[in-house]
């Protein structure tokens, strides 16, 4: 293998993000470095040292036959370095190896918001294992798909900003789906909409209870510095919480129909007062006090920045030391395959970059202690 090629491995090839990925790795890692060597979603996994077709691994992979986890977790650690995973799972379990393959030098990039959020001893976990083996896990696709928001706000934190309140539309499936019920659609139809057209999670009550936005809010709040975790952020659901806890997803969504005439009144009476509906996130920190984080369904004035969002669009609004005078913001599209795939790749690049690095400088350290020996 050239010196300059990273492996690659990729769990979740077969959901909608990982067959795009597999797509670009397909047609834009000609003269990058990328050599497929291993493929998995929740059933079975193919594994090829010598390279993987990423035009038909997704298919090969639908075809083969069921293998245990911990078989495919386990033979990654054998691979040959410099090795990439690509996680685009939404798996909790697939987040708890992280620190293993991680300590092991593997670098980790993801879109999966349950390891860069996961509760304190796995986030901590996930952290010591960077640490020791200059490893890194890479996360931008996590929040704001493509949009630049953890990068920018790992800078500020570098730069010693003090950031002082935000709000935000981290969620771009409530985005779209509370966009087009004021565009006249029911509710029931704008989720059943976002699901179909990928905006949203296989299992929608992870997007309407507020979890999936609680969750970038953690990420983006680390980002910045801050020990926090899930249970620390207040979170208000946009539907009643007894509708989400049906398990069958098909359910959920017929269910939903009971509220459609709700909405339809919240809606026309937020029209009526020049109002819009938002699922907003907010941070604030006022003194040596940890802050209050917060995301919620909320009727904003239709002159709000917020308010002029597209369905589908995030948008970060900040306020710190450094911009005082006027907040920095940020906005544009924040879901969808293409653009959270695109992220995942941008990413796998500058990881496969690094993992050469690294693994260049761990051989020529090896040749020249050789090198003493025999002198």
């Amino acid at each position: 293998m050239s010196k300059n090629t990273s492996n690659v491995a990729l769990i979740g090839a077969t959901g909608r993000v990982g067959q795009q990925v597999l797509a670009l790795i397909a047609t834009c890692s000609a003269g990058r470095g990328l050599r497929l060597v291993a493929v998995a979603n929740s059933r079975a996994s193919l594994i090829a040292r010598a390279g993987l077709d990423p035009h038909s691994a997704a298919q090969r992979l639908a075809a083969a036959d069921s293998t245990p986890g911990d078989a495919f977790a386990n033979a990654l650690l054998r691979l040959p370095q410099p090795l990439v995973l690509v996680d685009c799972s939404a798996s909790a379990e697939v987040a708890l190896r992280y620190p293993r393959w991680l300590a092991a030098g593997i670098e980790i990039v993801t879109p999966n918001k349950l390891g860069p959020s996961a509760d304190r001893p796995l986030a901590r976990a996930i952290a010591s294992a960077c640490e020791a083996s200059s490893a890194s896990l890479r996360d931008s696709a996590t929040v704001g798909a493509q949009l630049p928001l953890l990068n920018t706000l790992r800078e500020l934190q570098r730069a010693g900003d003090h950031v002082e309140r935000f709000e935000a539309v981290l969620s771009g499936t409530l985005s779209y789906v509370l966009g087009r019920v004021q565009q006249g659609e029911t509710l029931s139809a704008a989720v059943r909409d976002a699901v179909d057209q990928g905006y949203a999670e296989p299992h929608p009550a992870v997007d309407l209870s507020g979890e999936d936005a609680a969750r970038k809010l953690v990420i983006l709040l680390r980002a910045l510095g801050h020990d926090v975790e899930l249970a620390d952020i207040e979170r208000v659901p946009l539907v009643e919480s007894e509708l989400l806890s049906e398990p069958d997803s098909q359910r959920l969504l017929t269910n939903l129909a009971a509220v459609d005439e709700q909405w339809r009144a919240r809606v026309a009476v937020a029209q009526a007062r020049r109002e819009r509906w938002v699922y907003r996130a907010s941070f604030e920190r006022v003194g040596p006090e940890p802050g209050r984080a917060r995301v919620a369904p909320e009727r904003i004035a239709i002159d709000h920045a917020l308010a002029g969002l597209a369905p589908c669009e995030n948008a970060l609004i900040l306020h710190s030391a450094y911009y005082r005078a006027a907040p920095l913001t940020v906005s544009g599209p924040g879901a969808g395959v293409e653009l959270t795939a695109a992220a995942v790749f941008a990413d796998l690049l500058a990881s496969a970059r690094d993992a050469s690095l690294r693994y260049a400088g761990v051989e020529s350290a090896a040749v020249e202690e050789l090198d003493a020996v025999a002198a």
